[in-house]
């Protein structure tokens, strides 16, 4: 019945996708042989999660198959290289297809012999040692059956010429079965269409499927059974410099981990780990609420003194808590905080954000110090967005994604469900856990379109206002829009805490809120002035019962800071490897310092790099914060330059290297090394 409908769809569609399908045929196959060949290196691995790996490499491997058909889908339909109409372009279309199989598996033998040397699959690192070419040339022919091989591969050729012939070709010289009218034919034709689109695009979702989907389990394996190894080379191809110089960040090496407070150094292997203990142990394990402010720009709020006071349930709950009032993102946008609070490293990857980079995947994180815990994570959205799956899930053991299609809402714009809805399932979810748990809850509302939802149910209570819109730009907000998205968020965010109070678990609680970034002010204040807006948010630590309430600190804290300091709060030892260190620990004036993309900041200056090269150096705490100090603080701009410099390079060398290690009193993680 299905040849027999297929038979009403044009020829040339026929036959790409027979070609497809053999293509797909062999993908399967090796992807049966990966598995077979490497899964004593995780013997351990969770039945279901080895067959979810194998389902999505299947996916994987469908859309590598249908991008294969693609050119002679569509050049295909030109007249003059039409394989329906003309011989020659028959018989270059074959060639192009056995090009193409006997290429990739050639890249699929390669991806073989390089996991079971590094257990990593096949990525652009490997162009590393591609040159000089005639020495890799050489290596190649010493190490490898290079004759056997191309053997193997003018073989396969052949086999696939032939199977082509055998399978494909016929659905050329076959005609269409006639249908009853031109509509209907056009629509099975469209049909298809479509489900070859769908194919490619590989999920039910607002994003397609991406490489960080493989990377749902904790298990190494389990990601690279799910891997496609051809699509994973070219998602690495934009990714492979490592834009870090080694002997800077030796030569740097004492002076960083002074700065760190590692006790034990380690120059030879570059390794920033400390064992911290809290100040103060408890029998009691608190939960760890971490709350993500999208786009929390902090002189738009109440708390910052901005007058239209946009913002009372936050800065109620800032003044039952610990407000940091200087503390700063080292890198926006959104994907680069979240990046950086969970690792600890600011996110100074090249060109994109560090989660959207395959080959630093694998990262040490100090949510895995705390120990029994349940662990979630609620968006609105998908998990898909910036590749953000393959950091949480990687990394933070037995993680609980709530995402798109685990609400009852329905969508209020491209960002997915309601900042309300979020927090009202988050706290369902919360409130139904037995033990301890971490969650981690991203709103995403404040940000354009700023689009109110329409459901009272998404609304309880909460209603729009007009506003001046003098008044409005004087106090930094682009649009009535923006103000009311703010104020929605706010509401969302007393509602949560309105349901949390009523919880048994509130009291054992440690909150902490963060803002990712800031925004541009559309007034003039000292911040703009010195291009600090953008990356001057809040951070509120909210404990009842565990850390005294009431308290302002203005000295510069940093989101690497976060994990540090939440630990510390809840009481449990951990393993730092990398820049983040705890805010409420004790330590000395100049100590105290916020890493930005473009500079440093400490209690006093503010060091910035300069358009026409160097560094300029601002008092931005004084009457006259934009005056440059460079040539009247020279020993200061010394100071302040080695340790951003020195800062600088270390978090580039620590993006590639911050592998997984064991917390106190944890079994070591079990982790494939890979290539670095």
């Amino acid at each position: 019945m299905l040849h027999q409908g297929l038979r009403r769809v044009p020829s040339l569609l026929r036959f790409v996708l027979a070609a497809c399908a053999l293509n797909l045929l062999l993908f399967l196959a090796l992807r049966l042989a990966f598995w077979s060949t490497f899964r004593s290196t995780s013997p351990d691995a969770p039945l279901p999660e080895v067959l979810h790996g194998l389902y999505l490499g299947l996916k994987f491997d469908i859309r590598l198959a249908l991008l294969i058909g693609l050119p002679p889908l569509v050049l295909g339909a030109l007249p003059l290289l039409s394989p329906v109409r003309h011989v020659f372009a028959r018989r270059f279309w074959l060639a192009y297809l056995v090009a193409a199989q006997v290429l990739l598996l050639l890249l699929y033998l390669v991806d073989f012999g390089h996991y079971g040397f590094l257990h990593a699959r096949l990525n652009a690192g490997i162009l590393d040692h591609l040159w000089p070419p005639a020495i890799a040339l050489q290596i190649v022919w010493e190490s490898y059956p290079v004759i056997p091989g191309i053997g193997v591969l003018a073989l396969a050729g052949t086999a696939h010429w032939w199977a082509l012939r055998r399978f494909a070709l016929p659905e050329l010289e076959a005609a269409a079965a006639p249908a009853p009218g031109k509509w209907p034919r056009r629509a099975l034709a469209g049909a298809v269409l479509a489900a070859y689109v769908f194919g490619i695009w590989g999920k039910w979702s607002f994003f397609p499927l991406r490489w960080s989907d493989a990377y749902f389990s904790h298990d190494a394996f389990v990601a690279a059974l799910a891997i496609n190894p051809a699509l994973f080379l070219a998602d690495t191809l934009d990714n492979r410099s490592q834009p870090y110089d080694v002997e800077r960040v030796r030569a740097a090496y004492d002076f960083v981990a002074e700065r760190m407070e590692v006790t034990r150094h380690d120059r030879e292997n570059l390794s920033f780990a400390r064992t911290v203990v809290p100040r103060a142990s408890s029998t009691r394990t608190p939960n760890l609420v971490v709350i993500h402010l999208e786009s929390m720009a902090a002189f738009k709020l109440g708390m910052f003194g901005n007058r239209l006071r946009a913002t009372p349930r936050m800065d109620a709950i800032a003044r039952e808590g610990v407000l940091f009032t200087d503390f700063f993102v080292p890198a926006a946008p959104t994907a680069r905080a979240v990046f950086s609070w969970v690792t600890g490293i600011p996110d100074y990857n090249v060109g994109r954000s560090a989660s959207r980079n395959p080959l630093v995947i694998d990262h040490h994180t100090l949510v895995n110090a705390l120990p029994g815990y349940a662990r979630f994570y609620f968006l609105g959205g998908s998990a898909a967005w910036a590749n953000i799956r393959g950091l949480l899930a990687h990394n933070i053991r037995d993680l609980q994604i709530f995402e798109e299609g685990s609400y009852d809402r329905a969508r209020t714009d491209g960002w997915g469900v309601s900042d309300l809805g979020v927090f009202e399932r988050a706290h369902a979810v919360l409130s139904a856990e037995p033990g301890p748990f971490f969650a981690f809850i991203q709103t995403a509302g404040n940000h354009k379109p700023f689009r109110i939802p329409d459901s009272p149910a998404d609304r309880r209570g909460f209603e729009p206002v007009r506003e001046d819109e003098q008044l409005l730009r004087a106090n930094g907000f682009e649009s009535l829009a923006a103000y009311n998205s703010l104020r929605y968020f706010d509401h969302a965010l007393g509602h949560f805490f309105d349901l949390a109070r009523q919880a048994p678990w509130y009291r054992d609680t440690v909150f902490v809120l963060y803002g990712d970034h800031g925004n541009p002010a559309t007034h003039d204040i000292v911040f703009e002035r010195l291009g600090l807006t953008g990356v001057h948010s809040p951070l509120i630590v909210h404990a009842p019962g565990r850390v005294p309430g009431g308290r302002v600190i203005d000295t510069p804290a940093s989101l690497l800071d976060l994990l540090p300091t939440a630990l510390g709060v809840v009481g449990v030892p951990y393993l730092n490897t990398t820049l983040g260190r705890d805010l409420f620990a004790s330590r000395a004036a100049d100590e105290r310092f916020a890493l930005l993309a473009d500079g440093l900041l400490d209690d006093e200056f503010l060091l910035k790099e300069s358009p026409a090269g160097g560094y300029r150096l601002h008092r931005y705490r004084s009457q006259d914060p934009t005056r440059d100090l460079a040539r009247d603080e020279p020993e200061k701009l010394a100071q302040m330059t080695r340790l951003r410099e020195a800062l600088r390079d270390t978090a580039r060398y620590l993006l590639y290297h911050n592998r997984p290690r064991a917390h106190p009193g944890q079994a070591e993680p079990v982790r494939a090394k890979a290539a670095r």
